[in-house]
């Protein structure tokens, strides 16, 4: 049985990571979910691109999913994380929910992660605490640039494949799940641990970007788009 994962949101993000489930080796069921009308020129153009797709309402791809990718704007605000949590519907419950986002600041060239601000509670964790008690929710895919998401064999030579850290529920099935998503994107996943560990996912991210953009935070570093943080064991 092919997981069928409904990715809320068509931008590009969200298509990236649609895109390399879709040419995956593994079987994925790919919904986009858009709050506009699904027909219209925009998403016609993204099915021409991805035929296996399918587009519809948000709520239609949230009762249809196993797997619901969040790849929307990034929530900074505990009104902003509800605002979100309101527009998937009833039908997101039990179900795997994938925060994918990365909340920052609307401040410009600060661009903090909100966990500065909001009492250390990371976006994923206000997530897991405004969705349905039923729900697993993981946090992952945020830190490593879009342009990257579908290119993790490009970094490392002889076919290896770049780590992708991800935090969330420990349930076997659940996370074996989410670790069938990240391979099928071409990770190796590394579960670090339960969804309080979304903290430390978002300041890596927060990192990246203060690094990988110029004249972002407080480093006069620039160290370009081209790097990924990397899990390396002996």
């Amino acid at each position: 049985m092919p997981h069928k994962v409904a990715i809320i949101g068509a931008g590009n993000v969200g298509t990236i990571l649609g895109g390399a489930l879709l040419k995956s080796n593994s079987s994925f069921s790919i919904y986009y979910g858009v709050r506009g009308d699904p027909s219209t020129e925009k998403y016609k153009k993204l099915l021409k691109k991805q035929p296996l797709a399918h587009i519809s309402t948000v709520h239609d791809a949230v009762n249809w999913g196993e797997v619901i990718i969040l790849a929307v704007p990034g929530a900074y605000t505990d009104s902003e994380i509800q605002k979100v949590v309101e527009g998937l519907g009833p039908g997101v419950a039990c179900k795997i929910v994938i925060d994918v986002t990365n909340p920052l600041s609307p401040s410009y060239p600060a661009l903090e992660t909100r966990i500065w601000k909001h009492d250390g509670i990371s976006a994923g964790e206000a997530f897991a605490a405004a969705l349905p008690k039923s729900t697993f929710v993981y946090k992952a895919f945020n830190t490593i640039g879009a342009e990257h998401m579908d290119k993790a064999s490009d970094f490392l030579p002889d076919g290896q494949r770049l780590t992708m850290l991800f935090a969330g529920s420990d349930d076997k099935v659940k996370r074996g799940v989410v670790e069938d998503v990240i391979a099928g994107v071409g990770f190796e996943p590394a579960y670090v641990g339960p969804i309080r560990y979304a903290r430390n996912l978002e300041a890596m991210a927060e990192l990246w970007i203060h690094l990988g953009l110029d004249g972002v935070g407080e480093t006069k570093e620039n160290w370009g788009r081209n790097f990924h943080f990397q899990v390396v064991r002996k």
